[in-house]
């Protein structure tokens, strides 16, 4: 294995693929949004998605969540009614979620494969790893936005594992994740390729 030509593919597998996620980003995360307002919904109980867009705010594309309070909140020693009439909005950006996959896919397209078979195997397994990096990031960074504005109003100290998850997220853990998921295909492929060779 060559280092400096790892190197390269790596650097030009990036750019590929961010001018991809540059060109159809928001049209790709457009489809995705009934499924992370879904997700959503499944991990918190205590508030409803009313709606979930991608939008412009100065010159950035945003992810813009409205959401309820469809259950009795506590937080500290905070009680919060559920009130039909209570709206939270949100907004974060875009290209942020976008920043697991495209290295996901970078370090499976550098990194040098012992038998042309791994290919194949590879492209099997990218797409369910996509969907789940996906899965474990943008539908809990945004209910963390949610939780983090009851912490911050009536518990400043406070923390939960959604805040403490979408922490490590947020301070590299993306990068984490996609290095941990490409390294798993990586090796799966491999091994199933030198079982059948």
């Amino acid at each position: 294995m060559n280092p400096g030509r790892v190197a390269l593919r790596f650097i030009a597998a990036l750019c590929l693929i961010g001018a991809f996620v540059l060109w159809q980003g928001e049209a790709l995360m457009q489809r995705l949004l009934p499924a992370i307002a879904l997700t959503m919904d499944l991990i918190d109980r205590h508030h409803s998605v009313l709606s979930l867009g991608i939008t412009q705010t100065g010159a950035d594309t945003v992810i813009r969540l409205e959401a309820g309070i469809r259950q009795l909140i506590l937080t500290g020693t905070h009680v919060t009614y559920a009130d039909p009439r209570a709206r939270a909005v949100i907004t974060t950006p875009l290209a942020t979620f976008w920043l697991a996959p495209t290295l996901f896919i970078a370090l499976l397209a550098a990194w040098p494969a012992q038998r042309s078979a791994e290919w194949p195997l590879r492209a099997l397994g990218t797409l369910p790893a996509l969907a789940l990096l996906l899965a474990l990031d943008a539908p809990f960074v945004l209910d963390a936005l949610l939780w983090g504005l009851h912490r911050d109003a009536h518990d400043p100290g406070g923390s939960s594992p959604i805040l403490v998850w979408s922490a490590f997220l947020k301070s590299g853990g993306r990068f984490v994740l996609a290095g941990l998921f490409a390294g798993v295909i990586v090796g799966l492929a491999g091994r199933v390729a030198s079982r059948r060779a």
